[in-house]
């Protein structure tokens, strides 16, 4: 019994106890345990009012040894799916990432005439998904097959906490008939919509919040030109964690103007591995 007692931590306790110190390690009579967590390192598993899935989150930063002011941010997330329980519901995808570039003096050169260098107030990135299906149980299924995004990101920081991000999206979607099996629509975007995105976790990575948003024109082979708008927000709280191991409530909502469908959801988020925050320390 006494190997397991700090198994379990309540972390509304552990916010009490550490109010005024930074440190992410714990300590107690039981033993040591982790405060901060890395909500972008972690493979999970959700259950909640719209079904149950999974994802794999991995990111990391790639450094440059002959220039130290400029970093990659690289974000990915692999096979995040959920499945409406019992119903013939379904949506995921394969892949999904976000490329920011942050460079401590971030500037352009305007070659014409005398050199000239402009110092810019955002960074530089893009966004990319593949591999995306959305079944509803109709006779279709949606596929999209890439979508991608360049984006300037206003935060401007060298970590992964802050994101608001802006700019041009493009994708490709088709409809699938499941019976008989034939490609039924085409949908692209070439680049006629936009893409926003506003990114926050706390300091110590417990809270985290989502918010994207697409609005623009999308030509269908079936109906020409048409405006359409989706957003999803999601926001992420870690209550409790078993063996250092988090176990959070998420909150979500999603509207789509093509089905006109606005859905809200509640879940637990439950992290069945995950690498430790680096200010984390159990020795």
């Amino acid at each position: 019994m006494g190997t397991t007692a700090p198994a379990l931590v309540i972390l509304l306790v552990a916010n009490v106890a550490t109010a005024h110190a930074d440190s992410c390690t714990g300590v107690s009579s039981a033993g040591k345990f982790a405060l901060c967590f890395d909500p972008g390192n972690r493979i999970s598993v959700t259950a909640g009012s719209d079904g149950f899935g999974g994802a794999i989150a991995m990111r990391h930063i790639i450094h440059f040894d002959d220039e130290p002011d400029l970093v990659w941010k690289l974000e990915h997330t692999g096979f995040d799916a959920v499945h409406a329980g019992f119903s013939d519901k379904f949506s995921g995808a394969i892949y999904r990432g976000y490329f920011m570039r942050h460079a401590r003096d971030g500037h352009i050169v305007i070659p014409l005439g005398t050199p000239k260098k402009v110092f810019l107030p955002f960074d530089v990135g893009a966004f990319a998904e593949a591999g995306s299906v959305v079944w509803r149980g109709e006779p279709t299924t949606r596929i999209g097959v890439v979508k991608m995004a360049g984006l300037v990101d206003f935060a401007r920081t060298r970590t992964f906490r802050r994101r608001i991000a802006f700019g041009p999206s493009a994708r490709w979607d088709v409809d699938v008939m499941q019976n008989p099996r034939s490609i039924t629509e085409h949908l692209v975007s070439p680049f006629s919509t936009g893409m926003a995105n506003l990114h926050l976790e706390s300091n110590n990575g417990r809270l985290v919040g989502d918010l994207r948003a697409e609005a623009g024109l999308v030509w269908s082979n079936v109906d020409g030109w048409k405006p359409e708008a989706r957003a999803e927000a999601m926001v992420e709280h870690i209550v409790l964690a078993m063996n250092d191991r988090p176990i959070a409530l998420v909150l979500g909502a999603r509207y789509e103007s093509e089905t006109g469908e606005a859905m809200a959801r509640i879940g637990a988020r439950i992290v069945l591995f995950d690498r430790h925050d680096q200010r984390v320390s159990l020795d």
